[in-house]
């Protein structure tokens, strides 16, 4: 008898510790739920919550949808999240997976993602199936439960989807602001209650816009992310990074709008060594995309050392007692700007500077800060000196002859600067920046070519910012509108605030044009 309660004791001490273990369960009442055509299909989640308080997360479903009529087939994969709270004890909610007018298969997927303790946690529910059939004979549904608890979020599960954690932060602070409100309310008084009722109100009107906000982001990013996952040039890049051994370990995403912005994703090799993918789509194309590996620089310096002129100019600086001492690489769009730095006993720095675009080198140029130093030439100095008293004695003679207001006239200068033909040569230029896909180049180029013609036309003849030229037009009273919204156009995409825009180019580019002529 006595060994009888020992057992029983020890069994306990077994199970209280699972009991009381804090956890999250979801379960399904079956694995597969059939609905006739034109019927809402929902289906309900009971939810077990262990912890003390209510758990908020992100629920994200992936809907695998498979159509079969006849010889078509079609598949297509989605996945959307949604923010989601489990109250605590045990709960039903009912999940609704719309409706279909044509007899269809939904695969679907659930996991919720959630913190605790900033550990990630997740509970994943796998194989669920939601099948739309034309006659209500066709319904097979039977009891077949399907039920998952929490568990550490999986490196793999971090890797398939690196921009969750962004989503899980702005979630956080939306539940936090929440919380801190229900904290408040119970600590108030009746008095405070009445006092602060319009406060309350305002404040849960900004966090239920913040909410409506974050969701409409959240939608954004995701049709954003699904776009660029789908694109077969981000795919081939993506899946060479794995091939070559580089595991995924964050990313960013800012879009503007579902197929428009930017993104940046990190990964990393077991041996420490990082490389990146990272570049902009417009309008559902990659615009650029910018791979950055040990490899890929490596491939770049072994094409420039191949160069001839790169290789005189290092034979140059060899015999000039300077040695190499590291190489700095820079990525604009489609180009790779490359700087090869030397060093020499003296301290005295030099150093080759290159351009790759589309794998061909140009531009090659030396610099050497050696060749800059002051040399000793005092000698010169008296000599020097007694030609510029010369100069200037015959100079003011002369000038003293001549009753002029002013040395040189306006017409002589334009002999010797054309500015109307400098400035029509960098519209041009913009043109073909525009053509190369060069956009904050071409921008730029522009809003250079207006500066240079104004600035001339009107007397200033000097470089002058945007607002200088818009003061001096308004203090003359001259037409300002105009040239005012190409110039904020310009800067707008120069400084990435904006997306370049092939209407909005034109227009720049007529206007100035115009300008000119």
């Amino acid at each position: 008898m006595k060994k009888r309660i020992w057992l029983i004791l020890f069994s306990l001490l077994l199970i209280l510790p699972i009991a009381y273990a804090k956890d999250i369960s979801f379960s399904l009442d079956q694995k597969e739920y059939y609905f006739r055509t034109g019927e809402d299909a929902v289906i309900t989640l009971n939810t077990e919550n262990t912890y003390k308080e209510t758990i908020n997360g992100l629920l994200s479903y992936t809907l695998t949808q498979s159509v079969n009529q006849g010889n078509f087939h079609y598949s297509s994969t989605n996945t959307k999240s949604t923010s989601f709270s489990v109250e605590t004890g045990k709960k039903e909610t009912p999940l609704s997976f719309g409706t279909s007018d044509t007899p269809l298969t939904l695969d679907v997927n659930l996991k919720f993602s959630y913190n605790n303790k900033d550990e990630p946690r997740e509970v994943l529910l796998e194989g669920i199936k939601i099948i739309f059939v034309t006659e209500e004979s066709q319904k097979n549904n039977q009891q077949s439960t399907a039920s998952a608890s929490s568990q550490k979020a999986s490196t793999a599960s971090q890797q398939a989807d690196p921009f969750a954690q962004q989503e899980q932060d702005m979630q956080d602070l939306i539940n936090q602001m929440l919380g801190n409100e229900q904290q408040n309310t119970q600590q108030q008084t009746t008095q405070q209650k009445l006092q602060n009722n319009q406060a309350l109100q305002d404040s849960s009107s900004l966090k239920q816009q913040m909410q409506k906000q974050f969701q409409e982001q959240q939608a954004t990013k995701e049709e954003f992310q699904r776009q660029l996952s789908q694109n077969p040039e981000f795919q081939k890049e993506h899946q060479e990074m794995l091939s070559q051994g580089y595991n995924l370990t964050s990313g960013s995403i800012n879009p503007t709008a579902n197929n428009t912005g930017t993104f940046e994703l990190n990964y990393q090799k077991q041996d420490g060594s990082q490389a990146s993918l990272k570049g902009q789509m417009s309008n559902g194309e990659l615009q650029s995309l910018q791979k950055d590996t040990p490899e890929t620089r490596q491939k770049m310096l072994e094409q420039l050392e191949q160069n001839k002129q790169f290789q005189e100019y290092q034979k140059e600086l060899q015999e000039q007692g300077f040695q190499k001492t590291g190489t700095n690489f820079n990525q604009e769009s489609n180009k790779t700007n490359l700087q090869v730095n030397y060093l020499n006993k003296n301290n005295e720095t030099a150093s080759i500077q290159a351009e790759i675009v589309n794998q061909t080198i140009q531009n090659i140029t030396l610099e050497n800060n050696a060749d800059k130093k002051p040399r000793n030439y005092l000698w010169i100095l008296p000599i020097t000196l007694l030609l510029s008293v010369l100069v200037a004695f015959f100079a003011y003679k002369k000038l003293r002859k001549k009753d002029l207001p002013e040395i040189i006239n306006k017409e002589h200068i334009e002999k010797l600067f054309d500015y109307k033909a400098e400035a029509a040569k960098l519209l041009k230029k913009a043109e073909e920046q525009f053509i190369k896909k060069e956009y904050k180049d071409a921008y730029g180029t522009a809003g250079q070519a207006l500066r240079l013609y104004l600035s001339y036309e009107h007397g200033l003849k000097k470089e002058t910012t945007n607002d200088e030229i818009i003061l001096h037009l308004k203090h003359n009273k001259k037409q300002y509108k105009e040239i005012k919204e190409c110039f904020d156009l310009c800067s707008l995409v120069e400084f990435a605030k904006s997306e370049a825009n092939k209407k909005d180019f034109g227009m720049i580019t007529e206007i100035i044009d115009n300008i000119i002529k």
